[in-house]
């Protein structure tokens, strides 16, 4: 199972993406909003995917197995790259809004580390009776 904090990225992802696009769609023009809600589209589903073949990766790791899923990556990213380029030489798209919908992952991340940091009991205990 993957970490509370990628479940949480993921999220986030998820939730900006959603919201950038609704705030597009009213106040930007078709092509802005179409660029930016592709880039966000393959930035959640590279996401997805990417998760699911890291936490079953280290499964099969943790288990002493010798998966495929690490052999899964190059493909994974010969599809996207791919898919970049069907959607920047074909869809109808402003290029500069799908790269800010396909950056909002960074967002996501940053956010989740200025959560973790700031939240106690996401860190390590700290108890100051056990200084080792």
């Amino acid at each position: 199972m993957a970490s509370p904090s990628i479940l949480r990225i993921e999220r986030l992802n998820y939730g900006i993406s959603a919201v950038l696009v609704l705030i597009a769609l009213i106040t930007q023009p078709k092509t802005v909003t179409l660029g930016l809600a592709a880039g966000a589209a393959l930035t959640c589903a590279n996401f997805f995917v990417l998760r699911k073949l890291i936490v079953r990766w280290t499964t099969d790791a943790a288990q002493g197995k010798q998966g495929n899923s690490a052999v899964l990556m190059l493909p994974k990213m010969i599809a996207l790259m791919g898919l970049v380029a069907v959607s920047v030489l074909f869809l109808p798209i402003d290029v500069i809004a799908f790269a800010v919908g396909y950056s909002i992952f960074i967002v996501s991340i940053i956010v989740e580390s200025i959560y973790s940091a700031m939240s106690p009991s996401l860190g390590t205990p700290n108890d100051e009776s056990n200084h080792g």
